[in-house]
């Protein structure tokens, strides 16, 4: 039925569909977790804003959030292939230049 190169050729490549499913599976959760972590982060820096009254705090948050908007937006994309086009490479890339733009305001913003 099957040549023993056959059989070898099934077990390897059967082999390479379980770890790509492992390897999907452990980026899934790596994401979600990333995104969870984003939203901690949101949260507290909207807490930190209102003890403190500090802008340079709210710099952070809104980095936060487009941190979290850009995750979203990247699994939207990964998900349906519609969006899967040069233009969403454009916004990404566009979302993190703005994430750091905001880090680098709230680093050097004066008490305020």
């Amino acid at each position: 039925m099957f040549t023993g190169s056959e059989i070898m050729l099934l077990l390897v490549f059967s082999g390479l569909l379980i770890q790509t499913d492992i390897f999907e599976n452990v980026e899934t959760v790596i994401v979600a977790v990333t995104g969870i972590f984003s939203l901690l982060l949101l949260a507290l820096s909207i807490s930190a804003y209102r003890k403190t009254g500090l802008k340079k705090v709210m710099y952070a948050a809104a980095a936060f959030a487009l941190f979290g908007i850009q995750l979203l937006f990247e699994s939207f994309e990964d998900t349906f292939e519609v969006l899967d086009t040069g233009f969403g490479s454009v916004i990404t890339s566009s979302m993190t230049l703005a994430i750091l733009i905001l880090f680098f305001l709230a680093i050097v913003q004066k008490n305020k």
